[in-house]
């Protein structure tokens, strides 16, 4: 597939699979069209999206759209996770990608007042975007290396969100739980869910999406906005650079378990 051929294109998707400060791998994993399904291994290995020759073997073998697990892994051990990047999909049920676009940026204005200037955002290639907030960027003594206490990190973030969105926006109705919400204004709606199932899988950015055939496009937070579909085309796309987080967003804590706090606010106050 001549898409897959364009040097950016791959750089891009190995540079998301490819983790960076020993902070793991990430599982890659393909849609093979042949089968119509997703594929995880090839002649008995784990998929590597790390070299121009795996994603010719990748192509060889049926692959149109690429994935990478939001979770961290030593190596190629898929069964003991490190932890995992913070991950919401925004998708619209009516209002169609405008409304998706409104919702986005207004997450994006959440997170950022929460101490997160550097989310990863990219178009699903349908309805929606993606949010992240790289692994990285995540302070050690927010989770203590229980990556149970993650979930209880971005519930806590999704819950600022909403407050945001309620606080700030009048005319914002918002239904559900922390995990699954449904977004409203007026009777355009979006649904805001959380990611954090076991291996999961995302489209890698700058990937085809399997069913529309756009492309997954990275987008900078500040342009959602502007975001049109046209940016998404196969023969137009241009990513966005998704940079490693610049400074470790130590605001988080404060969405950590209490009782991981304590021992910091013990020295805290020792000191």
């Amino acid at each position: 597939m001549d898409y897959y051929r364009r040097l950016d294109v791959r750089q891009t998707i190995m540079d998301f699979a490819s983790a960076s400060k020993g902070s793991g791998e990430r599982e890659c994993t393909f849609y093979n069209s042949r089968i119509k399904s997703i594929q995880r291994h090839l002649s008995e290995h784990p998929i590597v999206l790390d070299s121009a020759a795996a994603f010719d073997r990748a192509l060889a073998s049926g692959a149109t759209a690429f994935y990478c697990s939001y979770w961290r892994y030593p190596g190629q051990d898929f069964s003991r996770p490190i932890g995992h990047d913070l991950v919401w999909i925004v998708r619209a049920r009516r209002g169609g990608l405008e409304f998706a676009k409104r919702v986005t940026a207004w997450v994006t204005e959440a997170l950022a007042e929460d101490g997160i200037s550097e989310p990863w955002v990219k178009y699903s290639g349908q309805l929606g975007f993606d949010l992240l907030i790289p692994f990285e960027a995540i302070p050690p003594e927010a989770w203590a290396g229980d990556r149970y206490a993650l979930t209880d990190l971005q519930r806590g973030l999704t819950n600022s969100i909403v407050s945001y969105l309620t606080e700030r926006r009048s005319s914002i109705r918002v239904n559900g739980v922390s995990s699954f919400l449904e977004i409203k204004q007026g009777t355009d709606t979006c649904l805001l869910s959380e990611l954090r199932v076991r291996r999961g899988l995302l489209l890698a950015p700058m990937s085809l999406n399997p069913e529309s055939g756009l492309v997954s496009v990275p987008v900078a937070p500040d342009e959602v906005a502007e975001f049109s579909v046209l940016d998404s085309s196969p023969a137009d796309a241009r990513p966005f650079e998704w940079k490693q987080p610049s400074r470790v967003a130590h605001e988080l804590v404060k969405h950590a378990r209490q009782w991981q706090l304590a021992p910091i606010q013990k020295k805290l106050a020792i000191a």
